[in-house]
């Protein structure tokens, strides 16, 4: 009786030192049970959207503007999604088509509000400071599932809500690309023109960034059109 005891508990603390030995090959930690992610690793869940009859009016107003775009009406991308989205193709102008690189997907009523920056201030300014017309705008990043400033456990940013867009750089009808990361070019004229359309954006967005207000912000400028403060008359421009 006793022997069959001794057996039983020997083979009982095999069993064990076998699932510790998987446990650590695997990575799995000390504690038994400890299954899936951590609820820090948890993926972001942001849910943004326009009803219909505003997604129409929308559509019709940029359509009206002569932009060309396409209308997935819904997209999504890990724990985001976006109803009444647009992808932004070209923008129409008095001074001819400014090409949107990428066609980013966004919220129309972005959309509309950016179109509107283009047309009625980045195509004249850039002809008036760099005496040639704005070809094209090298968008990064519009909708995107990311935290603010890339902190994980952080909020969703702007970009997960559809409302915001990234810009790398402006090209020249000419070719010539003028980048938002050369502001201290010893181009006089480039380095207005950015200013120019940095200063004027925050007419049209509630926040506007870009090189020295953040290290995230060197490359490129951001615009969005989030609340971030009791009324949307309240602006971030740095």
């Amino acid at each position: 009786m006793m022997r069959r005891r001794c057996l039983r508990e020997t083979a009982a603390r095999a069993a064990l030192i076998s699932i510790s030995i998987l446990c650590q090959a695997s990575g799995a930690g000390s504690v038994l049970g400890q299954v899936g992610p951590s609820a820090k690793d948890k993926a972001l869940v942001s849910v943004n959207g326009m009803s219909d009859a505003d997604y129409g009016e929308c559509v019709s107003d940029l359509a009206s503007k002569k932009a060309v775009f396409e209308q997935p009406r819904a997209v999504s991308e890990a724990g985001c999604q976006i109803s009444g989205a647009i992808k932004l193709a070209t923008v129409a102008t008095s001074f001819g088509d400014v090409v949107i690189s990428g066609k980013p997907a966004m919220l129309c009523s972005f959309g509309r509000q950016f179109s509107a920056w283009v047309r009625e201030v980045a195509a004249p300014l850039t002809l008036a400071y760099a005496g040639q017309k704005l070809a094209e705008i090298e968008a990064g990043q519009s909708f995107a599932c990311r935290a603010r400033y890339d902190k994980p456990g952080s909020v969703p940013s702007e970009h997960a809500k559809g409302d915001a867009i990234d810009i790398a750089s402006f090209v020249l009808a000419n070719k010539r690309r003028i980048n938002v990361k050369q502001q201290a070019s010893d181009n006089p004229g480039e380095r207005d023109l950015l200013h120019a359309l940095r200063m004027t954006a925050c007419g049209y967005f509630t926040t506007v960034l870009g090189p020295g207000s953040d290290p995230a912000h060197e490359s490129h400028f951001h615009f969005d059109t989030g609340l971030h403060g009791a009324t949307p008359n309240y602006r971030i421009c740095e």
